[in-house]
């Protein structure tokens, strides 16, 4: 297995290295895409984050290649229809984010009553809205979803959202960026609007709550996506199957959500 990280990784990434080495201790890291493209014998690669993705794929692998610590959003933008620099070998990924389904459920065990979500798409998520308003009607729950053009601040898009309770945040670069996190959460707080999703991170910032996975458990689930890919198989593109809940209790308390033990333990069945 050959392992690619950027030069100076995050502390995710450092992580999710360390414990992928400590799994596969014949693995080779680098932080050069073409050195690990280049040597010689079979491998599966394993990418660590968006850039990592786009190094690996453009340097040629000659083996499946699986990207971790990537949003959706952001892997199907590099790993496009259109796009040819992955076609000669299987490309997969675990995403970063917890699926719609996931942030769905924890909502609905939040509220415990049918509620307005609201959800804002720009042209790097539209691809989700089937899938989100399926999760929304799974989780018994009503929908509300604007799709915000390239000209309009998603921030005051937030006022096409007139009906929703809650806006489930998603990964997605043109709607929250690390630019304007802390405007947007501030916003939604103005509006008396939770936040719910996508990442532990965005709960420390002031997200009400998050389905999210710990680096432990994505290395747990990659390492069965890497024995997978190393027997020939091909596994699609897939949310993480092991996940647990964040919560920011100051939010929680100055909306005057109670959050009770059942939420907060709330994980996935098998571990």
């Amino acid at each position: 297995m050959r392992i690619l990280a950027a030069e100076k990784p995050t502390e995710a990434a450092r992580e999710a290295l360390s414990g992928l080495l400590a799994k596969f201790p014949a693995a080779t890291a680098d932080s050069d895409a073409r050195r690990l493209a280049e040597r010689s014998g079979a491998a599966v690669y394993v990418t660590l984050g968006s850039e990592a993705l786009k190094e690996m794929l453009q340097a040629g692998a000659d083996g499946p290649v699986l990207s971790l610590l990537t949003s959706s959003e952001a892997y199907r933008d590099i790993v496009s229809p259109q796009s040819t620099e992955h076609r000669r070998v299987p490309v997969t990924a675990l995403f970063a984010e917890a699926s719609p389904a996931q942030q769905m459920t924890l909502v609905r065990k939040i509220f415990r009553r049918r509620i307005t979500v609201g959800v804002l798409l720009s042209e790097y998520t539209a691809s989700l809205e089937a899938q989100i308003r399926t999760a929304a009607r799974a989780a018994d729950l009503d929908l509300e979803v604007h799709r915000v053009s390239p000209a309009e601040n998603p921030i005051r898009a937030l006022t096409r959202l007139a009906s929703a309770n809650v806006l489930l945040a998603l990964p997605d670069r043109a709607i929250m960026s690390a630019e304007n996190v802390q405007a947007f959460l501030e916003a939604t707080y103005r509006r008396g609007m939770t936040v719910v999703g996508f990442s532990a991170a965005l709960v420390r910032a002031g997200a009400l709550a998050s389905v999210y996975s710990t680096v432990e458990e994505v290395v747990a689930q990659a390492s069965l996506l890497i024995e997978q890919l190393a027997s020939g198989q091909q596994p699609v593109p897939q949310y993480p199957a092991y996940w647990r809940v964040a919560v920011n209790e100051r939010v929680a308390r100055s909306l005057d959500i109670p959050i009770d033990h059942e939420v907060r333990n709330l994980n996935s069945p098998i571990r």
